[in-house]
């Protein structure tokens, strides 16, 4: 057991010797740029148990070398701590450190020597663009060391999303080509994506719908990206507001996948092609606008860029599906899908922006470069829809202008029929209204030229033939300006609230009175249950039902068979009068409701003594917003059925 406990105390002090010795970073004026991480020490203090740099100076155990640095998913803001020996084998005093960020929630940098409380360079998430050594957008920290001296550099940083950096130390002519590049790379990056807005500005001018307004947006929030990563928003937007940068930031990446979404759910028409793949965006986009407040409210994206790594199936399928997909542009589309999986969704957010899971330097490029493709690739294939959907437009245009011309020469051919068509239904109509007008008149020649020539027994009795005929074609003449007349007869009703089982009770009883019991009959079909109330005239609509019940018994036939109904459904109240006489034919049927329209048959005088009851009864339902229609009945004669609305209905 003492061997055993020796050996394990031999193991431990040779651990905390090999990571005690420093593998060192030698500066040379051969070369100018160097990348920190290889030879350094490193610690990620996920508890944030360390707080000062002495405690690695007095625990040298903690510190691993990079290709053995702990990593895992967090889902807060973490203190990453680096150790490096710089030997400047140079003359070059100053050089520049770098992150490869715009900006740094927390940094500290110490030289060994110096003391906790005093580190030659600081930053916090409160600090100004102005407390800045250097006047970059970019972050860049002067470090001064004599030629030939060895000195021992401390870093703790933490970078936004817990992203890898990519810590670099530069020579200055290094840095100021880097920084110009950098700025220069961005600055036409930022042009070009602000042409290609435009661009799609000027087509959502022109095509306003949904999907553009989306993309629009969605390329707007691109370039916002663009000019944050640059730190151009820092430096000359707000310079002064170091906490509302980093909320601006969090907040911008947590909405861009909102509408990128949204964009493609349009573009694809997926609640038209694929309901339940739309189904399933729908709700992805619902739950990034829930993790929207989360992500403000606890300062991190870590959930959102989870749920980003989780939604890679759904664009995988998605990328699948469009490729066999065969509308213009559809294709270039899922090829832009693929670019933002491999750009977005792997490279940058899987592993390399949460947790570390596998290290990736180049986020800003992979971000700008993987968006930038995307947009062209999305432009490309609006652009071929677009031209497509011009292309038919153009083809329908034509067509509609083909049918055009082909109407036109069809009208010109017609019109002369139409003419003829109107003149022969005037003179028809003079024809039946000198008719109708003629037999009255006729009549009541003869009772005048009796009573002049007092041959008449009853000259009381002839005076009252006169004026009934007088009355009857007064009401003839009164009945044709009403069905003739394109004013509203609603205005002539007197509408009130009646309660139905009476009515109906009363108008059979009206009915009873005009049947011949020896050889007719009228039978009662009341189904109606929920409805007790409906809004009406109640004298015109017993006239309707009347009128329609006498032209049934009187031209019906011998032994006819009458039946009225009051039926209720989902549209209304449908009244129906049916008899057992004779079918009409389809052509009556068509024109039984219009004025002096009689059928020379057995049922010539349906519309009644003038031609006129039927013309009456339907400008009295449609005055009620109700319908009136006829077809042949089940008995074996006519079905006349009056519908009213529920919109006249009361509650009971």
């Amino acid at each position: 057991m003492k061997k055993m406990k020796l050996v394990k105390i031999l193991l431990l002090l040779l651990c905390s010797s090999v990571y005690a010795q420093d593998t060192k970073l030698y500066l040379k004026s051969e070369q100018s740029v160097y990348s920190v991480k290889p030879s350094a020490f490193h610690y990620n203090d996920f508890s944030h148990a360390i707080s000062s740099k002495q405690q690695f100076i007095d625990q040298p155990q903690l510190l691993s070398p990079f290709n053995e640095e702990q990593k895992k998913p967090q889902s807060q803001q973490y203190d990453r701590w680096l150790k490096v020996t710089l030997v400047n084998d140079s003359k070059i005093t100053q050089w520049y450190l770098s992150f490869g960020f715009a900006r740094l929630p927390q940094l500290a940098v110490y030289w060994q020597d110096t003391p906790d409380e005093n580190p030659i360079y600081q930053l916090t998430e409160r600090s100004t663009f102005y407390e800045r050594t250097v006047r970059d957008p970019q972050t860049y920290i002067p470090i001064n060391i004599s030629a030939g001296e060895s000195k021992t550099l401390f870093v703790k940083y933490q970078t936004f999303g817990n992203a890898p950096a990519n810590i670099r130390i530069h020579s200055p002519a290094n840095y100021l080509e880097t920084s110009q590049t950098s700025l220069v790379t961005n600055a036409a990056l930022a042009g070009v994506i602000a042409a290609i807005l435009l661009i799609v500005v000027v087509n959502l001018w022109f095509n306003m719908n949904a999907t553009n307004v989306f993309y629009a947006i969605w390329t707007l929030l691109f370039l916002i990206i663009v000019v944050d990563m640059a730190g151009f928003t820092y430096q000359y937007l707000w310079p002064n507001q170091g906490v509302f940068a980093g909320y601006f930031s969090i907040g911008l990446w947590a909405i861009v996948p909102i509408f990128h979404l949204c964009f493609v759910r349009g573009f694809l028409q997926l609640d038209y092609h694929h309901p339940l793949l739309d189904k399933v965006y729908k709700s992805v986009i619902g739950l990034y606008c829930l993790l929207l407040p989360i992500a403000l409210y606890l300062e991190t994206v870590y959930y959102n860029l989870i749920t980003s790594t989780l939604v890679i199936p759904l664009f995988a399928y998605t990328f699948w599906w469009a490729l066999r997909q065969s509308a213009p542009g559809i294709r270039i589309f899922a090829l832009s899908l693929f670019n933002h999986i491999l750009f977005l969704n792997v490279l940058t957010i899987m592993g390399a922006s949460y947790g570390n899971v596998f290290d990736v330097f180049e986020i800003a490029s992979y971000i700008k470069v993987g968006y930038l493709v995307e947009v062209l690739l999305f432009t490309i294939a609006m652009a071929i829809q677009h031209k497509s959907v011009q292309k038919q437009l153009v083809f329908q245009l034509q067509n509609q202008v083909n049918s055009l011309n082909q109407t036109v020469a069809f009208e010109k051919l017609t019109s002369e029929q139409q003419k003829h068509d109107i003149k022969k239904h005037e003179a028809k109509l003079f024809t039946d209204l000198s008719h109708e007008l003629r037999t009255p008149l006729t009549v009541m020649k003869i009772q005048v030229e009796s009573l002049q020539h007092n041959i008449v027994d009853n000259v009381h009795d002839s005076y009252v033939k006169l004026m009934d005929k007088i009355d009857e074609l007064n009401q003839f003449i009164n009945s044709l300006m009403l069905v003739t007349s394109s004013g509203d007869m609603h205005k002539l009703l007197k509408l009130q609230s009646v309660t139905l089982k009476p009515f109906i009770n009363d108008v059979h009883q009206e009915c009873q009175h005009l049947v011949d019991m020896r050889h007719q009959s009228l039978s009662l079909n009341s189904q109606l249950t929920d409805l007790q109330c409906l809004r009406f005239d109640p004298d015109a609509l017993k006239k309707v039902i009347l009128e329609i019940v006498k032209n049934a018994l009187r031209f019906g036939g011998k032994d006819v068979e009458v039946e009225l109904s009051f039926l209720e459904d989902e549209d209304g109240v449908t009244i129906r009068i049916e008899d057992s006489g004779t079918p009409l034919t389809y052509e009556a049927h068509q024109q039984l409701f219009q004025p002096l329209y009689r059928q020379e048959a057995s049922r010539s005088a349906m519309l009644g003594g003038k031609g006129m009851g039927l013309a009456m009864c339907k400008k009295i339902i449609e005055a009620h917003s109700g319908k009136i229609s006829s077809h042949n009945s089940l008995l074996g004669g006519l079905c006349i059925e009056l519908k009213l609305p529920h919109l006249l209905a009361t509650a009971a």
